[in-house]
């Protein structure tokens, strides 16, 4: 069995000037509820408790996570959408998240989000990439990840498609093994 090493960014410093405690969230999502998927969402919350122990100002307010569901809509984003919710309440100072493509898969809604929240004084880490929406260039870098993040999901698609007509050429059938009215 292989020897699997974790490497976790370096603890994060807040930019202010008190030593008050913080009210910090996390966000996790896997697109699919596969077994592999499964076992990347639990490592991800994993890592997020331990990571929420690392801070000593920091109250961890949740971690979030959404299962099985696609990051171009915010659509069916339940824990997403909650999370949302609750910063926009004041609920949350800061939201970490392990990378762009896990908050979102679509530029409009990433951008969108993350100029609604720095206007209430949310910020939002994406620890992998690392972009924190409270520096100045964080935008610039968000233009560049945002795209690539959504240019993935539509390459993923479009492989997905491909790879079920070529075997809708040879005769498999997605859906139900059996068709009414058919002989296969």
């Amino acid at each position: 069995m292989r020897q699997l090493t974790e490497y976790a960014p370096a603890p994060v410093v807040l930019k202010t000037e008190d030593n008050e405690k913080h009210k910090v969230c996390a966000y996790c999502r896997v697109s699919t509820d596969d077994r592999d998927q499964r076992n990347s969402l639990e490592a991800q919350v994993a890592f997020f408790h331990r990571y929420f122990v690392q801070h000593d100002n920091w109250v961890n307010v949740g971690i979030f996570a959404d299962e099985g569901i696609s990051g171009t809509s915010l659509e069916k984003r339940d824990k997403f959408n909650e999370m949302l919710e609750l910063a926009r309440r004041g609920g949350v100072e800061i939201i970490l998240t392990k990378e762009v493509s896990r908050f979102s898969r679509n530029v409009k809604d990433l951008l969108n989000i993350v100029d609604e929240l720095k206007e209430k004084g949310v910020y939002i880490w994406f620890l992998s990439d690392n972009i924190n929406t409270q520096d100045s260039g964080a935008r610039a870098l968000l233009n560049v990840a945002a795209p690539n993040a959504e240019m993935e999901s539509l390459r993923t698609s479009q492989r997905v498609k491909w790879g079920q007509q070529q075997q809708m050429r040879l005769g498999v059938v997605f859906g139900r093994k059996e068709m009414y009215g058919y002989n296969i």
